[in-house]
């Protein structure tokens, strides 16, 4: 019997692209809350299937506007972290990148995808693990927010 020394070859992650806005209004950041009212979350989500030649600023453009209003102005500016996010009953996992953002005027007003907003400060605020989808999460927003000091 002969034994192989070769590694199995394992299969690729399929992965849905997901982007989010990091909202800045002075020291505070949006968070908006999911629809069930348990884990934060930021404006915006996936790339749609139409959406293969569209500059990723108007995917999240549309993103923002159906989330938070179409009043709702920003200055959008560089990616700034990346996460991912397992839904193993849904079979679904999506690699998100996040954009800093600016906001600049408009009321917000929000759909059916998220309960609840809140804006943060992130040094006065004491974020949790489990107010995030996965640990990944939380452990890329604390980063983010550690070195902003």
């Amino acid at each position: 019997m002969e034994t192989s020394s070769q590694p199995t070859k394992r299969a690729y992650a399929i992965y849905h692209v997901g982007l989010k806005v990091l909202l800045k209004k002075g020291d505070e950041f949006l968070f908006l809350t999911d629809a069930v009212g348990k884990h934060f979350d930021l404006p915006g989500g996936r790339i749609d299937d139409v959406e293969h030649t569209t500059p990723l600023t108007e995917v999240i453009a549309r993103e923002v506007g159906e989330e938070l209003g179409e009043e709702v102005k920003y200055k959008l500016g560089k990616p700034v972290f990346q996460f991912r996010r397992h839904f193993e009953s849904k079979g679904l996992h999506i690699f998100l990148t996040v954009y800093e953002a600016e906001y600049l005027s408009g009321e917000i007003k929000l759909s059916a995808e998220h309960s609840d907003l809140q804006w943060v400060d992130p040094k006065k605020v004491d974020l949790k693990d489990e107010q995030f989808f996965h640990k990944e999460e939380y452990l890329a927003f604390k980063k983010y927010f550690e070195n902003l000091v």
